[in-house]
């Protein structure tokens, strides 16, 4: 088996550990394929062959290249998220217990509490610092990379119930440990150490030698914790892809391959795009969410560069697809009867097409028979996915989308075990069965 592209998914995977991170490596490999940055001002007028990208907030991407009659054939656009659950610092960030250092946390999303117990974490994201003015500051990637952090269980000795009923109480058992306290406060100086400000400037300083930035510059962080340990290939046919993140890193890197991969038609037809909008994770209302105003905003831009007007813009939509992906449920072994007796997808069987009654997905008939179109022109198998009728699914940007651009819209994913948890398990070969089926698409 060829597995090239999952060892570069997940490279691409362990070095993207926040949505900040992932975008900056996306917008570096579009740099690299000739991508320019788009500005919705620019004077320099959009035509055929332009490639261009536009992030939002460090943590939302837009990249399109145009083709032949943007008009008539629409807008071809794959999107997905760049957040994933975890554990967010409050500003506030130290407390002292027990002589231990615990870094105060509140939930991003919704995590498998139990799956980030006992294993190597770090901490990754966005630092905010004083620029040449208060509205003008400057922002700062940083990723520790190595573990500085645990989150240990509390012993089985000590709570007999942890197998059978152990409550994960978010505010008292979700507080990762750094270190002990006195081996910071025994280098301190006695009269600093009464200062309650100690420990933050503590751990301002820990932030600001990881940037080589002095500490008093640092106004702001939005940093989140993650698993540092790389991505494995597991299985004895090596059959499944481990790592942090598949939800939702995979499909983005799926799309970024499928777009800037060297395509067999040079005359593609419409406008391909990627859509990466960030925050899916809690209910995608922000400035860079898939509920906002900035999406519209951009394609509307995009038009207007092309020489075209309003009321043609509000025309592409009728011939506008846009293909939704999330990460899907696989039927589990070990947890059978989640799964609704008759759509049970099987991991390395190929992408599935996503249907709620509740509108949570935004697949109808129409959507799903040009998807089913693409996987047979791809010689791709397919699968789909249906909530069992008496539990709650979740939902993805599709529906949100295609709200704001009403547009025939499909959601789909590859199908996974244990989403939500610090680490998911997906199929190699439904990687390259997406790959297939987004060329192809890109190329139409």
């Amino acid at each position: 088996m060829d597995l090239d592209y999952t060892k570069s998914l997940l490279n691409f995977i362990d070095n993207s550990p926040t949505a900040y991170q992932a975008v900056e490596n996306m917008r570096q490999a579009l740099n690299k394929q000739g991508y320019k940055r788009y500005k919705i001002n620019q004077t320099t007028k959009l035509q055929k062959g332009d490639r261009y990208y536009y992030t939002k907030n460090d943590s939302a991407l837009i990249a399109f290249e145009i083709g032949n009659k943007p008009i008539e054939a629409g807008f071809k656009i794959f999107g997905a998220h760049t957040d994933s659950p975890s554990l967010r610092i409050k500003p506030q960030a130290i407390s002292i217990k027990e002589n231990a250092i615990c870094l105060n946390t509140e939930v991003y999303g919704g995590p498998i509490f139990s799956s980030w117990f006992d294993r190597p974490l770090s901490l990754a994201g966005r630092v905010s610092v004083a620029g040449e003015s208060p509205l003008n500051i400057k922002t700062h990637l940083i990723d520790f990379r190595k573990p500085i952090l645990v989150l240990p269980n509390v012993a089985i000795h000590m709570n007999r119930n942890v197998n059978t009923k152990n409550e994960i109480k978010a505010n008292l058992h979700l507080i990762p440990i750094m270190g002990m306290a006195s081996e910071i406060e025994s280098k301190a100086n006695q009269s600093k150490k009464k200062d309650k400000s100690f420990w933050q400037n503590w751990f301002y300083s820990l932030i600001a030698k990881e940037l080589k930035i002095e500490p008093k510059d640092i106004l702001d962080f939005d940093l989140f914790t993650y698993d540092p340990t790389p991505g494995q290939i597991v299985g004895v046919n090596d059959d499944f892809i481990v790592s942090s993140r598949l939800d939702n890193l995979a499909m983005c890197y799926a799309g970024l391959k499928a777009l800037t991969s060297d395509k067999k038609n040079s005359n593609f037809n419409g406008i391909n795009l990627l859509l990466y909008t960030d925050n899916e994770e809690v209910g995608s209302v922000t400035k860079q969410g898939a509920d906002s105003s900035f999406i519209r905003d951009i394609l509307e831009s995009i038009c207007i560069n092309l020489g075209y007007s309003r009321q043609d813009f509000l025309a592409m939509f009728d011939s506008s697809y846009m293909i939704s992906a999330d990460q899907a449920h696989a039927a589990h072994p070990n947890y059978s009867e989640y799964a609704d007796p008759d759509h049970r997808p099987i991991i390395n069987s190929g992408p599935v097409i996503k249907v709620a009654a509740s509108q949570s997905y935004a697949t109808d008939s129409s959507s799903a028979a040009k998807f089913i179109g693409l996987c047979k022109s791809a010689d791709v198998p397919y699968q789909w996915f249906v909530n069992r009728s008496d539990l709650r699914g979740g939902s993805t940007i599709g529906s949100i989308t295609s709200a704001r651009l009403p547009m025939s819209t499909i959601d789909i994913g590859n199908a996974i075990w244990a989403m939500h948890s610090s680490r998911e398990t997906g199929g190699v070969k439904d990687l390259i069965y997406l790959d297939r089926v987004l060329k192809l698409f890109f190329d139409l």
